[in-house]
This record gives C-alpha cells, structure tokens and sequence, in this order.
C-alpha cells in the first residue's frame, strides 16, 4: 500500500501569464486533447516534452566561430569609427557572417521544431507519459 503523507498531498501553484494569442492557443489545444482542464493539458504537456541538453562541448566549434564573426565586425566597426569610412568588401564581410550564423539558428530552429508536440499526437505520448509514471 502506498500511502502519502501530508507534504506530498498538498499541492504547488504554478503561476503562468498568457497574452490573448497564447491563452486563445492553449484553449484549443485543451478543447482538441479532450483532457478536462487546462491544468490537465499543461501538466500533461509536461510530461509529454522532452529534455534537450546540449554541452559546451557540443557547442563549443559555434561558439568559436560566432566570436571569431562577432571580432571581425567589431574590428570593422571599430575602422569605420576612426575614419569615417566603409569599404565594400567590409560590407560583404559583415553581409556573411551574418548569413552563416542565420543560417546556424535555422539548423538549430528546425532541429527543435521536430520535438514539437501537434495536438493530433498529443494523446498518444500523454497515454505513454502516463505509463512510464504508473511503473
């Protein structure tokens, strides 16, 4: 017999503030997950996503090569603020090193949008949540 004592049966309050849009967004994803409550559906949203850990060590080539662009822009900037001028190949200079860390986030975005959770395959991973917890 599992019995709880007094500390675990009481419960925590989490507060969380929701603009109009995001309120709007998580009544439907209640309403469509069929789950009772949006205390339910959040709890449950909980459960149902996964922890992403990323080391330095994983990051640490990017991290070298953000700073590397982020020197070389504020040796330009630093330039054009002594003379007055900027030159065209400063302005390609900058133009990709901005596009190449862009196009890193973007990697990174989509990498994070395949753990997004869709309200069609929401009960099925709440359902196995739920398993997971019970054993």
């Amino acid at each position: 017999m599992n019995v709880k004592s007094d500390d675990e049966r009481k419960s925590k309050v989490l507060k969380v503030r929701l603009n109009d849009s995001e309120f709007a967004k998580l009544k439907k994803y209640t309403e469509e997950s069929g789950l009772r409550s949006m205390s339910e559906y959040i709890f449950n949203s909980i459960l149902a996503t996964p922890i992403i850990e990323l080391t330095d060590e994983e990051l640490a080539p990017e991290k070298a090569r953000f700073k590397e662009i982020a020197d070389r822009i504020n040796a330009i900037a630093t330039l054009v603020n002594q003379t007055g001028k900027i030159y065209p190949e400063d302005l390609r200079e900058i133009r990709q090193g901005l596009t190449e860390i862009q196009n890193k986030l973007a990697e990174y975005q989509a990498k994070l949008e395949r753990f997004a959770v869709t309200p069609q395959t929401f009960r099925v991973i709440v359902d196995k949540a739920h398993e997971d917890v019970r054993k």
